[in-house]
């Protein structure tokens, strides 16, 4: 037996959002724990280049589809050097007929059932053409794996039973490096309930909409609730909270904050709100930085999904559809017993990235007798 399993994870992309990039760079820091293992992660992309772990697609091979070209070049020349590649899954991709095969102990990772998310990102014939493409290629290139991976096990058993049945798969879940995560000061009110609902942009799987709803049809509402919005908020969604006549003031629309008003917004919160309507992905469970974050901060979370990280009796991140205002003003007068430093301790072992890529080695060497 070897004694050191050796990994590449490899990500080909337009350019990071800031999401994924974090992930990786949790994720760069993390393998230098890992034990008995060479994790080496490598990003593709054709934006900025702002860590070490990021290279430039040549410019010949910026164009949409042949991104995904340079992809299973740069996945042949890996599969050489590790034990698993870890590709995360390039969508609607006609290449993949020609190079998934030749991709030695390919493990595909997943992010969203995509066949289902491609109509919903591109609307219209496009997202159409490309949902139609990914179903027949995307079938052909997991089938090609070792393995599959899914942000959540939810994702990671659909696309096992989709498209290639029996195929190996577990979770690998998103997860954060806790270090540079400060606990919340503390300054929440006695009297006062404060949430704060975050979002790069306000979409449909955030559920603002079911949240606006809740408000609208409480029979009774403290003054003293407020409901904090940090991000871009569509026209359309904002438009629903201007509506709300008198109960228009629970709601308090920030946009996009400096740093020290958003430590501000966490150090008043009694608790966090996770997306609310991720049904509307047909999912059920999540993985997102926003909850890791919040609860590395020390603030519980409501939520409309479970995560995937996280036991599903876990005390200090509160599931429910639908919406119900009641029950998650009660869960924040509970949560008001419960200090920032407890919330944060009990979440750590379940929301730090290197547990979550100890998994992943885990389930390599006991699938496949790896290292």
């Amino acid at each position: 037996m070897k004694e050191k399993l050796t990994i590449a994870h490899l990500t080909v992309q337009r350019e990071l959002v800031s999401g994924i990039r974090n992930q990786l760079r949790y994720e760069v820091k993390a393998a230098r724990e890992l034990v008995d293992v060479d994790w080496a992660t490598i990003a593709f992309h054709t934006g900025p280049l702002r860590e070490p772990f990021e290279r430039a697609i040549p410019w010949p091979f910026k164009p949409i589809l042949l991104r995904s070209l340079y992809g299973w070049f740069a996945a042949m020349r890996l599969s050489g050097q590790y034990d698993f590649v870890l590709v995360r899954h390039m969508t609607f991709d006609p290449f993949a007929f020609v190079f998934a095969p030749f991709v030695r102990q390919r493990v595909s990772v997943h992010h969203a059932k995509e066949i289902e998310e491609l109509v919903l990102i591109a609307r219209g014939w496009r997202g159409r053409v490309a949902s139609f493409v990914e179903r027949f290629a995307g079938a052909f290139a997991v089938r090609k794996t070792v393995g599959i991976l899914g942000v959540t096990g939810e994702i990671a058993r659909y696309e096992r039973d989709l498209r290639a049945p029996g195929k190996p798969c577990a979770s690998y879940p998103n997860g954060i490096d806790a270090a540079v995560v400060d606990l919340a000061e503390d300054r929440r009110g006695e009297d006062s309930l404060s949430a704060i609902f975050i979002c790069g942009r306000f979409s449909a799987w955030h559920g603002l909409d079911r949240l606006v709803r809740a408000v609208e049809q409480a029979e009774c509402i403290s003054d003293q609730l407020r409901i904090h919005l940090v991000g871009h908020i569509p026209d359309h969604q904002r438009a629903l909270v201007e509506a709300l006549d008198e109960r228009r003031s629970v709601f308090v629309i920030h946009g996009f904050l400096e740093p020290g008003k958003y430590l501000d917004l966490l150090a008043a919160a009694d608790i966090g709100i996770g997306s609310l309507a991720l049904d509307r992905q047909n999912m059920r469970q999540g993985s997102t930085l926003k909850v890791s974050e919040l609860l590395a901060s020390g603030i519980p979370v409501y939520s409309g999904h479970e995560d995937a990280a996280l036991p599903p009796d876990f005390p200090y991140y509160f599931v429910q559809l639908p919406v119900e205002l009641n029950a998650m003003i009660a869960f924040g007068r509970r949560m008001k017993a419960v200090s920032r430093q407890q919330v944060r301790d009990a979440s750590i072992p379940y929301i730090e990235k290197k547990a979550a890529m100890r998994g992943v080695v885990a389930w390599l060497r006991d699938q496949f007798g790896a290292g």
